[in-house]
Formats: C-alpha cells, sequence, structure tokens
C-alpha cells in the first residue's frame, strides 16, 4: 500500500475553481481505476458516485445516522452531497451491514 499526498494552490476565481475540481475529479477517477480510494477533504469535488465507490460503507454510515438523528438536526455540506437521501434505501440493514 502507498499514498500521494499533493497539495495545490489556485487562483480564486469561478474559472480557476471548476478547473480545480475537474482536475480533482481526474485524479479520484484514476485512483478507483486502480482500486484505490481518496482522502475525503473538505472540498467536496468528487462526484456522489465516485465518493459511493471509494467508500461503499456509507451507505451504512449515512442509515447509521438517520438512526441517532433521525431529525436530521446535524448537517453539513458534505452531508446535503453525500447522504441526503440514503437513510431511506429500502431493504437496507444497517445492524447486518455494520456487524461484518
Amino acid at each position: 500500500m502507498f499514498a500521494f499526498v499533493m497539495l495545490f494552490n489556485q487562483k480564486i476565481s469561478v474559472r480557476a475553481e471548476s478547473t480545480m475540481a475537474a482536475m480533482t475529479r481526474e485524479i479520484i477517477n484514476a485512483a478507483l481505476t486502480n482500486e484505490g480510494t481518496y482522502y475525503l477533504p473538505y472540498r467536496l469535488h468528487a462526484t456522489p458516485e465516485q465518493f459511493r465507490r471509494a467508500y461503499p460503507q456509507s451507505k451504512a454510515f449515512f442509515k447509521l445516522k438517520h438512526k441517532y438523528d433521525p431529525d436530521v438536526l446535524f448537517r453539513n455540506e458534505f452531508y446535503r452531497r453525500y447522504g441526503e437521501g440514503l437513510e431511506s434505501t429500502e431493504n437496507f440493514d444497517v445492524d447486518q451491514r455494520l456487524s461484518r
């Protein structure tokens, strides 16, 4: 196993942000193609599909979150982008999934 840590500097503009997001998604695709994953940074550039491929256990996490926070009192942009709606997925037993 090995990892890469990268630091990128970018200008602060809509165009620069768009370019950085596209590049980040390309890097994530390369990691996923090679059966890897990526660090969950505070920047939400990964698509929901990329997130689910890299973190298949996330469905269990969000289901468990819903169990303890049914009124969705605690939420942020990460939850809005990757978790909203997953807690209501039918035919999903969080206790069985987490016991593995």
